[in-house]
């Protein structure tokens, strides 16, 4: 540039690489901002949702005990307890689907490098909700297997 006009003044001297980086810090700081919030959104699900299950198995424990009793093998309880577990949680990833999908829709003038559908967000999106979920589900089902079905009679 100083060969083709000698007064052209430099005021900073940068690679454009450099310069997209400090424009777009903000929006990368507010993106792990999002992050961090979902990643606490996730946790206080599977919680929640530990503690549901939980819950449920612990009502169910005399039954649990009379399946135990009668023959029922541990991995028949774990079974059924994951499936139950499993159902409202897929219920639950469809309707939040469904509005994810609404609300992509809304923000698509917003989203950098990726867009509203995009397949690989959506499917890691949904595998990280099952896989958290089928975690949540497998402490209250295992649990379930490991009672004492003449502890379960005795309650209540």
């Amino acid at each position: 540039m100083l060969a083709l006009d000698p007064n052209v003044v430099f005021i900073e001297n940068q690679t454009m690489e450099s310069e997209v980086d400090t424009t777009l810090l903000p929006m990368r700081l507010s993106a792990w901002l999002v992050t961090g919030v979902g990643v606490v959104a996730m946790l206080l699900a599977a919680i929640g949702l530990y503690g549901v299950i939980a819950y449920s198995v612990a009502r169910r424990t005399r039954e649990i005990g009379i399946r135990i009793a009668l023959g029922a093998r541990p991995g028949v309880v774990v079974r059924l307890i994951m499936q139950q577990g499993l159902v409202v949680a897929s219920a639950g990833l469809a309707i939040g689907c469904l509005l994810a999908v609404a609300a992509a829709r809304a923000i698509a003038g917003v989203l950098y490098g990726v867009t509203a559908a995009d397949p690989i967000s959506w499917i890691a999106a949904a595998t990280i909700l099952l896989v958290v979920s089928t975690l949540a589900n497998f402490v209250p089902a295992w649990r379930a297997s490991r009672v004492n079905p003449t502890v379960a009679l005795r309650i209540e």
